[in-house]
């Protein structure tokens, strides 16, 4: 298991209301970094978001190699996700980058509650788009909601490890004690399990650089427990957040397989 046995890594989740596509709570990915005729309409999309009072942070993350375009947003609620789709349909953006062969989409669901899922599938887009959805298995948040834009969390980082379940009922000791883990680490904005499947998914986010190597210093042996237990295996590890944090955590995320993303243009309407 390489590195998640040797002593270098841990992570951890509990129940949370907020909801996230990844991400959105919905996780939305593209085909192919942005041409230039793109970058207007993502512009677009990311000035039209902010006016939208249920979201807590939204924007874009290209892979470095260039080839795959990620949004990561982020909403308080179900019926917040449900009207962020609404508004991306009544903008237009999104879908002439589209239209116009500017970008593809590969996938896009939501990650939540049983209950968010629900409210936020009550708009047709949510049909019309064709997402799919994961339901959180134990989370928590260490962040508020702030009414304007928060200069102090505009450089965060999320982590998005993705596990194929062998037995769950195996795997979830292992996952509480994550969260568990997790749950005191000062830089943590929100971890957190979510399942579609026989899919698992690691929700967390870090307020900087130097909280993500905090996290890897913490959790590995326990999710290296998990992986040697055969209850589950790891498909793939990517770090989202701005390229010049990379170096400081570079070293133990390479061990782990680490693909990287590097931020476009997002904002964060939240505070630790």
């Amino acid at each position: 298991m390489g590195a998640w046995s040797s002593g270098r890594i841990r992570a951890s989740g509990a129940r949370g209301r907020w909801v996230r596509f990844p991400q959105f709570p919905y996780r939305s990915r593209w085909t192919r970094a942005p041409p230039t005729q793109a970058k207007p309409l993502l512009d677009k999309c990311v000035e039209d978001t902010k006016a939208e009072a249920g979201c807590l942070y939204y924007g874009w993350t290209i892979k470095e190699d260039g080839s795959k375009l990620f949004c990561r947003e982020t909403y308080v609620d179900g019926a917040a996700a449900g009207h962020h789709l609404s508004c991306v349909a009544k903008s237009g953006a999104l879908g002439e980058a589209l239209e116009k062969g500017y970008i593809a989409l590969d996938n896009i669901d939501l990650m939540g509650t049983e209950s968010d899922i629900a409210d936020a599938k009550k708009v047709p887009e949510f049909e019309g788009f064709g997402l799919g959805s994961w339901t959180v298995w134990d989370s928590f948040q260490n962040f508020k909601q702030t009414s304007a834009e928060e200069a102090s969390t505009a450089d965060f980082f999320t982590i998005q490890p993705t596990f194929t379940i062998k037995d769950l009922k195996q795997a979830e000791p292992f996952m509480k004690k994550c969260v568990d883990l997790t749950r005191n680490e000062k830089g943590c904005m929100y971890y957190g399990w979510t399942i579609q499947g026989d899919k698992l998914f690691c929700r967390e986010a870090y307020v900087d650089a130097a909280a993500v190597q905090a996290h890897l210093d913490n959790i590995v042996p326990s999710v290296g427990e998990m992986l040697d237990s055969g209850a589950a295996s790891l498909d793939k590890i990517e770090f989202h957040g701005p390229k010049e944090g990379w170096p400081t955590f570079k070293k133990s995320a390479d061990a782990l397989g680490a693909i990287y993303w590097d931020r476009y243009a997002s904002f964060s309407k939240f505070k630790m």
